[in-house]
């Protein structure tokens, strides 16, 4: 019988879970899919397709409001067994609420209001209609030839490239955002995953099955980053858990404990050398230290996974005797500010696999995070005549300069005027600090100086004690000295004051992201940044923006009317700071930059920096350095040998040119070229043969190669022989490779050969830039590869 089904005959979600359980063909063409309504299914849709049950859902994208983690969700709990599609006319609305059950007659269509939604299904107030098919034959089939005319000409397979840029653009959209309460569930005793960490857990799954066995996960405060890798690690055996202070470790076990089972921990620091728990959560400051890092105290392979958290510091030394004595089978590294730190490029230790990344802005665009207000303030402090040493202010001058009435009463003025409850303000040192703990407190406002150092000042206290305060609403504001970058959670903070000169990207950002944890009833963080003529200042509008200020915007830079802050933030600069901004622009132009940058890797290396240098060690995009060719950008820097002088406007670096700017659609170049070096020489003729085994141990010794033979065409790779793997090299690198000026192929006698013209080069010097090249080039064409930008 065909029947309606409101509010007071029950809900859709029973009635759905009864027909699932007898079909034998299921169709769901739904306008919005939520991860809500897909957690209520997905176990009974499973259950149905490991029967081999077909399973197709066709959703759309119409209005944003289908969630990338129900898509994700979905894709993981069914994997092959469901057939996921989009509409493909995003143009037109897109409303259908459709529910077909097939079963051999007696199949039934549920059709009406209700989304895949968990409100849709069970406590919204939808109206949905039944029609049975035993009882409207030609009714259900019109339905169901409707819906395979859509699966055919109206829609297109969910691939995980189109899944992945869906998910990259999605912003939560204003009506969900407002109704997000309705979705929520209700607490649970075992945590499950959410949102973003749905989206991670399922790339982190794909990247082992490619063979991936290390790789880093960017995710802003507040996604769970330590629940991401709690929830990753189920599988293994033995897990290391890596931070710097006790305090991180003693959070992750407590969301490492809700996760796990067979739960045991220890941990390993400066209180305990406890190695015993099933997972250990080590301070980096403790086993980094050589004598624990040797086979008589522990065997490198000890732990199965091993988690580096804060993975921007994997530089620092004692992060990487960690990372270089240790083989775990899988490597993940967390991060939510991956700039380049200590002059080297964090990706690489992941090798260069960015698995997944979520950005402080994009985290607010999914109403993650609380939004801001900013306010640039201008300040009138002079830099101008501070010392610079090492890359950074004086000290002891910086804090003379921003210890004054002067401008102390500048930001009580601010502050009073933009007053909230709970406020964080970061400081240049401990002096100033006390100092302005002690202005704000003789002015009636509650508060404290929170450092490192002693407690000899009155205004002075405790960070635990202080936190503690602050949530109760005793303090009113903490001056602090960058204890609260990292691993501090204060979700009820709604005001941030930047006291200080921020010229790290990666210090803003976590000091930016310390007050935008959302909390009940906070509306927005509030941000006061009191602004001078600093380094790097003009650099904010673009942080602020989500950008990366190392890198130009396509089509020159914008201006900061031009810039797209995350949804939901004000951002206001006094009209002074614009003028500031535009200076202090000009007085950093890209040219200068480079050659600052170049200047400063040089003095840390001690040598000429190479092109993988450059790439490595500097957040200004190395196509900048290779606009003209590298040896153009070392003539201009007076860097050349009396040797590469004597190649300018010659085969040779005619020859370095090509090979920096060569199109690749994959990597099978890379190994190809690499084969004509032999040593610390060039070979101008080689064998194919040479060419084949270059070839093939480029793809069998490196994982990340391996993705490029991961098509169709070549997914039997592994059990090639050589004559498949010189076929495809023929077929593909020497082919395209002839067609270009250097490069040639004698087919009858199987000589692959360079130009002759460049015999008189072909000398240590040239293979020297040649393996420079191709390793920056592989290194940087796979980290795109992995990111899918291509």
């Amino acid at each position: 019988m065909h029947n309606a089904i409101t509010g007071n005959t029950g809900n859709l979600y029973q009635h759905l879970k009864n027909e699932i359980a007898r079909a034998t063909e299921i169709k769901f063409i739904v306008s919005f899919l939520m991860e809500s309504g897909v957690r209520l299914l997905a176990r009974d849709l499973k259950k149905k397709a490991l029967q081999g049950v077909p399973v197709t859902v066709i959703t759309g994208t119409y209005l944003g409001i289908t969630e990338p983690s129900a898509l994700y969700l979905l894709k993981k709990e069914l994997g092959n067994l469901v057939d996921i599609r989009f509409y493909k006319d995003t143009s037109v609305s897109f409303h259908t609420k459709t529910y077909i059950l097939k079963q051999s007659g007696s199949g039934a269509v549920f059709i009406g209001s209700s989304n895949l939604s968990r409100s849709a299904l069970t406590t919204g107030v939808e109206w949905n209609y039944r029609l049975m098919e035993s009882m409207s034959p030609e009714d259900f089939k019109e339905f169901d030839q409707s819906f395979d005319r859509v699966y055919r000409e109206e829609s297109v397979p969910l691939t995980d490239e189109i899944l992945k840029k869906y998910a990259s653009e999605w912003k939560r959209p204003g009506v969900l955002r407002r109704a997000s309460s309705l979705e929520e569930e209700k607490p649970i005793e075992k945590p499950e995953p959410r949102g973003a960490q749905i989206e991670a857990l399922y790339e982190l799954d794909m990247a082992r099955r490619e063979g991936v066995d290390k790789g880093l996960v960017v995710a802003a405060t507040g996604v769970g980053k330590t629940y991401i890798a709690a929830f990753d690690s189920l599988a293994f055996n033995r897990i290391l858990f890596i931070a710097h202070r006790r305090e991180i470790l003693e959070q992750a076990r407590d969301s490492f404990e809700k996760v796990h089972d067979r739960f045991s921990s220890s941990i390993f620091d400066g209180s305990g050398r406890n190695l015993s728990g099933r997972v250990v959560f080590a301070s980096v400051q403790s086993l980094g230290k050589k004598k624990y890092l040797n086979p008589e105290f522990i065997s490198p392979d000890a732990f199965d996974y091993i988690v580096i958290d804060e993975f921007h510091h994997a530089a620092a030394k004692s992060y990487r005797s960690i990372l270089d004595y240790f083989k775990p089978k899988f490597l993940l590294g967390l991060t939510a500010t991956p700039y380049r730190m200590d002059m080297k490029d964090i990706f690489s230790f992941c090798g260069n696999n960015v698995i997944y990344e979520l950005y402080l802005k994009d985290a607010i665009n999914r109403d993650l995070l609380s939004p801001f207000k900013y306010y640039g303030i201008y300040d009138e402090t002079d830099y101008g005549p501070i010392k610079i040493r090492k890359g950074k202010y004086d000290a002891s001058e910086l804090e003379k300069a921003l210890s004054t009435m002067k401008r102390a009463d500048l930001v009580l003025g601010k502050y009073m005027y933009y007053r909230g409850k709970r406020a964080l303000a970061f400081c240049s040192s401990i002096r100033h600090a006390e100092f302005m703990a002690d202005y704000f407190s003789k002015r009636g406002i509650s508060s404290a100086a929170v450092h490192s150092g002693s407690l000899a000042k009155q205004a002075t206290m405790k960070r635990d004690e202080a936190l503690r305060k602050l949530e109760k609403g005793k303090l009113e504001v903490l001056f602090a000295v960058d204890i609260f970058n990292e691993g501090v959670d204060i979700p009820d903070l709604d005001t941030v004051l930047f006291l200080r000169p921020t010229e790290s990207h990666v210090v803003f950002l976590q000091q930016l992201g310390r007050g935008l944890r959302k909390a009940e009833g906070k509306t927005h963080l509030t941000v006061l940044n009191f602004i001078g003529n600093y380094k790097r200042v003009h650099h904010i509008p673009k942080l602020l923006s989500g950008g990366n200020p190392m890198k130009d915007d396509k089509g020159g830079r914008k201006r900061i009317d031009q810039m797209d802050f995350p949804d939901g933030c004000l951002v206001q600069f006094e009209m002074r700071l614009l003028d500031l901004f535009y200076q202090m622009g000009k007085r950093d132009p890209l040219k200068k930059r480079m050659r600052d940058e170049y200047q400063r890797l040089k003095d840390s290396l001690e040598r000429r920096p190479k092109r993988m240098d450059i790439y490595e060690g500097t957040d200004i995009e190395t196509r900048h350095f290779l606009k003209k060719g590298y040896l153009s950008f070392l003539d201009e820097m007076g860097d050349l040998t009396e040797n590469e002088k004597s190649w300018k406007d010659t085969e040779a670096e005619a020859f370095l040119r090509e090979l920096e700017k060569t199109s690749m659609a994959k990597s099978y170049k890379i190994p190809t070229i690499r084969a004509f070096i032999s040593g610390e020489t060039i070979e101008r003729k080689i064998t194919i043969e040479r060419v084949e085994k270059s070839f093939e141990d480029y793809y069998r010794d490196y994982k990340v190669h391996q993705k490029d033979l991961s098509d169709k065409s070549n997914k039997d790779w592994k059990d090639w022989d050589t004559e498949k793997f010189t076929r495809l090299a023929i077929r593909n690198p020497v082919k395209f490779l002839s067609k270009k000026r250097f490069f040639h192929y004698d087919e009858i006698n199987r000589v692959f050969m360079l130009e002759e013209e460049l015999e008189p080069y072909l000398g240590k010097e040239l293979a020297s830039h040649m393996e420079d090249i191709l390793e920056y080039r592989s290194t940087d064409y796979f980290r795109k590869r992995y990111k899918g930008d291509t």
